[in-house]
């Protein structure tokens, strides 16, 4: 079978992949690039931009927000881990700043103005007051089908436990199951 060009070669032929052709009309054989679509989610672009949500990386800044409500993981004066009330409503200031840092391919999350790592207490309650990177501050950004991440961290040495939202509605907690997402938004 013989074809005029290559745009009619590649119209009959599927892919089990998905990918971005631009626009094309029959007036427009000598500029088969159409400038005024988006662009491809390939490369580069599917990192982080203005079309997806920030994959985490060490060496980024990022303010984490719920997934479902935008509100940003803030940091109190005391160490505390919380849901803010929306993230318009912050300025990205350094209580909702975290860097993610690695460690022995382990990721982690600093908040630069005061040092300390996104981690857990031991029990239940998500915190920041660790000054050093250690197992109990590892953390595992997941990609979740639905889009966004679960952000899991460890359990003894042979379980991963999820962040959730308390209760309370703003707290954020370690639980074994939970439906609570994460979007990174790199600053």
């Amino acid at each position: 079978m013989g074809f005029d060009t290559a745009r009619d070669a590649a119209s009959t032929t599927s892919s089990p992949t998905a990918h971005f052709t631009p626009a094309t009309s029959a007036n427009d054989d000598d500029d088969i690039h159409d400038h005024s679509s988006p662009p491809s989610m390939h490369g580069d672009d599917a990192w982080d931009g203005p079309y997806v949500p920030a994959v985490p990386w060490p060496g980024n800044t990022y303010t984490i927000v719920e997934r479902g409500t935008g509100r940003p993981i803030i940091r109190r004066v005391d160490g505390e881990i919380i849901l803010g009330s929306g993230y318009k409503t912050y300025a990205p200031g350094p209580n909702i700043q975290w860097l993610c840092v690695e460690s022995n391919n382990h990721f982690g999350f600093q908040t630069p103005y005061t040092g300390c790592y996104l981690g857990h207490d031991g029990k239940e309650r998500m915190h920041a007051a660790a000054t050093a990177l250690k197992g109990w501050e590892f953390i595992v950004a997941r990609p979740h089908p639905k889009g966004g991440y679960q952000l899991l961290s460890p359990y003894w040495s042979n379980c991963m436990k999820l962040f959730v939202v308390g209760d309370d509605g703003k707290s954020l907690v370690r639980r074994m199951h939970g439906t609570t997402l994460f979007e990174f938004k790199k600053i």
